[in-house]
């Protein structure tokens, strides 16, 4: 039998498995798909595109040209692009873009058909996802830069060009990410296929599915279900538990007894050490976080969504260093070893976010204030602001790790998804909102007393909220 023969009999095989299962129209998941994205369109041609056009049409039209669509912002979103990418390789390893129910991998993907055609559907709603959300995302910003005279018809070719591009690069990445993360053995392939080691990672899409491990699509199979289940339970810490990475790196340190406040120090420090790649995927949301709220104050003409998505990768970068106080919230209740009240252990594990949060922040800070032509912001100011935003961030991180159980309301089937998504982003709002408004304010009408007050008062409250938030989550657990 050739080769050709032999692939149109597995996917007859195949269809007939899939009209077993799903009947005569099959399981319609790329059907299901393809309507998502439509009305994903539909949704940012009406509402997206408005919103977009507005930003840019209350922002200078100079200053757009000049700043945002500069050589070096296209440098600077390369960059972006390549770390997105390395993100969503490394996500791969732990759920990757291909990962089918635990009965179709048991039943089907072990017989003798083609694995590459038991996969593909899987392989096409993620990648189709993704392209099209690059292209819808990509496309509401062209689009608004061209609408509101910011910029020419160019700039809607060259998003719909860069979208879709973007799309390609992070779903290869994302599967690359999967296939690397187990090799199949001996006993996983198929008769007469080839050993997959040493296989290049740049192949078509098809050997990179052939690639794909049976011991690691099960484990991603049944880890998707966990997850999902913690994401219906609002879960957080059993969601945390399946998607963290295995600790592969210093396990020969041990933790020594440094006092009671010296030692939970030296072990948030330790979880560092051993997972290294916590402190750069930190780092890296935390310094163009920095960068843009430098900008943001020292240049008035820097739109507010600027300020926003800053403050919110400023706030994911220390949630990331943050693992320590996250995990005093998943174990409250139990007893405290280190024999510290509540309150106290809490504030010890916010020394190390903390001490991070400042040591990149005001660095950053000051190199792009020296960047910034014809800046007011003193250093002192900027210094002091960073700062203050600081609290903010920390105290944001208390309410995330201490949140609590979610409300009844995220049960509900009517509104039950958006009260989830408001109860889990409470925190990421507090920095975003306030800190940009602030921030933008102060740049618009100079760092005046009437800024202090405001910031002081923010982050007054602020921690008063996670004091708050801490009583009632260790008041949960009390007998």
């Amino acid at each position: 039998m050739t080769a050709s023969e032999q692939r149109s009999e597995d996917r007859a095989r195949l269809a007939d498995v899939t009209h077993v299962l799903h009947g005569p129209d099959g399981s319609g998941a790329v059907r299901q798909v393809l309507y998502a994205v439509y009305v994903l369109a539909i949704l940012a041609l009406t509402y997206g595109f408005t919103v977009s056009r507005a930003l840019f049409i209350t922002s200078d039209p100079a200053w757009v040209r000049d700043r945002l669509l500069s050589p070096a912002t296209g440098c600077l979103a390369l960059l972006l692009a390549a770390a997105l990418a390395v993100v969503v390789h490394g996500a791969g390893r732990r759920r990757g873009p291909v990962v089918p129910p635990l009965p179709w991998v048991d039943h089907v993907v072990t017989g003798p058909l083609d694995r590459s055609a038991t996969l593909r559907e899987w392989w096409l709603v993620s990648a189709t996802l993704l392209v099209a959300g690059g292209t819808v995302g990509a496309g509401v910003v062209g689009g608004g830069l061209w609408a509101s005279g910011s910029a020419g018809p160019t700039a809607l070719v060259v998003a719909l060009v860069a979208g879709p591009a973007l799309g390609v690069v992070l779903a290869a990445a994302w599967l690359i990410g999967q296939v690397g993360a187990g090799e199949r053995s001996e006993a996983a392939r198929a008769p007469g296929e080839s050993d997959p080691r040493g296989r290049t990672l740049l192949a078509p899409p098809a050997t990179l599915l052939r690639s794909l491990g049976l011991p690691e699509l099960r484990a991603q199979s049944v880890r998707s279900t966990r997850l999902g289940g913690a994401v219906l339970a609002g879960d957080l810490r059993a969601a945390r538990l399946e998607t963290a990475t295995p600790v592969r790196r210093g396990r020969t340190l041990r933790l020594r007894s440094r006092g009671r406040l010296a030692t939970v120090v030296a072990r948030d420090l330790l979880g560092l050490r051993r997972q290294p790649g916590l402190l750069l995927s930190g780092a890296l949301l935390t310094v163009p976080g920095a960068a843009g709220v430098a900008w943001s104050l020292s240049d008035p003409d820097v739109p507010v969504a600027l300020a926003v998505v800053s403050l919110m990768a400023t706030y994911l970068g220390a949630g990331v260093w943050a693992e320590g106080l996250r995990l005093l919230g998943d174990t409250l209740g139990t007893p405290a070893l280190s024999g510290l009240g509540l309150g106290t252990e809490a504030g010890v594990h916010t020394v190390l976010p903390g001490a991070l949060l400042v040591g990149v922040s005001v660095p950053v800070a000051l190199g792009v204030r020296a960047l910034v032509p014809a800046t007011a912001v003193a250093v002192g100011a900027l210094v002091l602001w960073v700062l203050g935003l600081a609290v903010v961030v920390l105290a944001a991180q208390w309410v995330a790790a201490f949140r609590g159980r979610p409300p009844l309301l995220a049960f509900l089937p009517e509104v039950g998804p958006t009260a989830m998504t408001f109860w889990f982003a409470r925190p990421l709002v507090l920095c975003a909102l306030t800190g940009a408004l602030l921030t933008s304010r102060a740049a618009e009408l100079g760092v005046s007393a009437t800024s202090w007050v405001g910031l002081g008062v923010t982050a007054a409250g602020a921690g008063l909220w996670a004091w708050r938030t801490l009583r009632a989550a260790a008041d949960e657990h009390r007998v």
